[in-house]
């Protein structure tokens, strides 16, 4: 029996391509902050605003990127992404002063904004009608290998010097651009590509059910982002954050040994809109359940249950944009679902902090996770509502009918013949 499914060469070079672009990136983050405010001389509030600019340009480089791989081509526009991305690590080997690392990591952002549609945006064109959710959890896979391996490979380089860090993880973009075009065919090029309508791209934005769910899915990244946010703020509250990287390295590990076999379930059984309340509605319970934590153990098993609806959510997401999508327009698409998930993790940003410190200021610790728990049940009703909103389930329903005449599920009553 075969480890891996096949989804063919292609899939598998971007898959490649998720893995070592989280690589790259998790080498940088648990040191960018301290590499900024400390070497470079930044104040904690300028330090900010570069970070902050990243995130911005990130969000624009999303929607760029996904206009440029519906009109040049995926792999033109994802080799260019990782050479911008990789050009702006370079520059904060050099970088001295505030607005050249501003404007540094105004490159970088932009450059990995650009990369990520393409990338998505080809797992759904490459892969069958009836094998996109798998491929996309495999992404999910690829991702938490390299969320796991980045930091100790950063933590190996900044021992030894920043320039050595940035150095190589800029080496790691140049090394993907090469890779993806050598190893990826060329989809379109001249007139090859097809002609963008700017009008066709305005449809992506009174296009009612995609919109729907990406309003729903906006709070969804907002509250699975106190994942990272709030939950280290609680194990601080508890006893000391400093054990909290032990949380998110299990995270990862889980999602890298079960989300096969969980994506082998819901696939088989749920409807996608069904797949997506589950999984929201066991995030809401995990970080609910934060509210009774009186210790770290504690923590760890709201962490698994918020990590199994993870593994519901991620790449069901992703699946389901791919089949809303029209096949001319899907990198802008997937574009825009960037967006979408950039200003969830913004909103979650701002709201977690707010709630954090007006639990602490009204001495009420459990308010945060309280109303947490309330919007994953919340959520989870809205996609409901959803999956019997016709515009929205029937563009689904043909993946659903494939699944389950693959996969009859034991739950439903056979047919008479």
């Amino acid at each position: 029996m075969a480890i891996l499914p096949k989804l063919g060469r292609a899939i598998y070079v971007l898959l490649g391509g998720i893995l070592f672009t989280h690589l790259g990136s998790y080498m940088l983050l648990p040191f960018f902050a301290i590499i900024l405010s400390t070497e470079k001389g930044l104040s904690l509030g300028s330090t900010g605003l570069v970070l902050g600019a990243g995130s911005i340009a990130f969000l624009t480089g999303s929607l760029l990127g996904g206009f440029l791989s519906d009109r040049f081509g995926r792999r033109l526009t994802m080799v260019s992404g990782l050479l911008i991305r990789g050009a702006g690590l370079l520059g904060f080997i050099w970088g001295a002063t505030f607005p050249a690392l501003f404007l540094t990591n105004l490159v970088a952002g932009v450059g990995g904004g650009i990369y990520a549609p393409g990338a998505k945006a080809g797992i759904a064109a490459l892969a069958s009608q009836g094998t996109k959710t798998t491929a996309f959890s495999y992404r999910g896979v690829a991702a938490n290998i390299g969320v796991t391996m980045g930091p100790l490979i950063g933590t190996y380089l900044h021992t030894r010097s920043s320039t050595l860090l940035f150095g190589g993880a800029a080496v790691v973009y140049f090394v993907l651009a090469v890779s993806h075009l050598l190893l990826l065919e060329r989809d379109c090029i001249g007139e090859d590509c097809p002609k963008v309508d700017r009008q066709g791209i305005r449809q992506i934005f009174t296009d009612r059910p995609f919109l729907y769910f990406s309003f729903v899915t906006i709070f969804v990244w907002a509250l699975f982002t106190q994942f990272a946010l709030s939950l280290p703020l609680r194990a601080a509250q508890i006893e000391s954050a400093r054990n909290i990287g032990l949380i998110f390295t299990a995270s990862a590990v889980l999602v890298i040994l079960l989300q096969g076999t969980v994506t082998r379930f819901f696939t088989k059984y749920l409807h996608p809109l069904g797949t997506m309340a589950a999984g929201i509605v066991l995030i809401g319970t995990g970080l609910g359940s934060v509210a009774l934590s009186t210790s770290f153990w504690h923590l760890v098993a709201s962490a698994v249950v918020i990590t199994l609806g993870q593994m519901f959510v991620m790449p069901t997401s992703d699946a389901i944009v791919a089949d809303l999508a029209k096949p001319e327009q899907i990198g802008s698409y997937f574009g825009v679902a960037a967006f979408v998930f950039g200003a969830g993790e913004a909103i979650g940003n701002i709201a977690g902090g707010q709630l954090m410190e007006r639990a602490v200021a009204i001495d009420y610790l459990p308010l945060p996770w309280l109303l947490y728990g309330a919007l994953g049940l919340l959520l989870g009703g809205a996609y409901y509502l959803l999956r019997l909103w016709q515009p929205l389930a029937k563009p689904l329903a043909p993946v659903m009918e494939e699944r389950t005449e693959n996969n009859p599920s034991p739950f439903r009553p056979k047919q008479k013949t």
